[in-house]
């Protein structure tokens, strides 16, 4: 009997060194992934930084172009004013083409082309 508690003795022994060692490689996967881990979130970090300089450089340059376009006013600058036409802001009685239907300008356009090309337009 004695040499039975002292395998069973033994055994746990063995059991402990296992078990301790099992704990000492999960405490090193475990730093091995928290140090992927801050590293792989301060490259998300600089990607991030990266991506919002380059939309911050887009951006500007499209404010840039619609300022140049006088599409979009620059920021802190002057309302454009309208431009005038001359002939028409002296002669109140001249008006500008309203807005109108399309279709009837696209027949317009081809009935122009077909004075000038004498061929008949395509019925509709």
């Amino acid at each position: 009997m004695a040499q039975l508690s002292q395998k069973l003795a033994e055994m746990h022994r063995r059991l402990a060194e296992n078990a301790q060692e099992e704990q000492a490689l999960v405490r090193a996967l475990n730093a091995a992934l928290n140090h992927v881990d801050e590293k792989l979130l301060s490259e998300i970090r600089q990607v991030t930084a990266q991506h919002e300089v380059r939309r911050a450089v887009i951006m500007n340059e499209l404010q840039g172009l619609a300022s140049r376009l006088c599409a979009f006013p620059a920021q802190n600058a002057e309302p454009v004013a309208a431009i005038v036409d001359q002939n028409y802001a002296s002669d109140p009685g001249r008006s500008t083409h309203a807005p109108g239907n399309w279709r009837i300008a696209a027949q317009n356009i081809e009935d122009d082309l077909d004075f000038y090309t004498d061929t008949p337009a395509a019925s509709h």
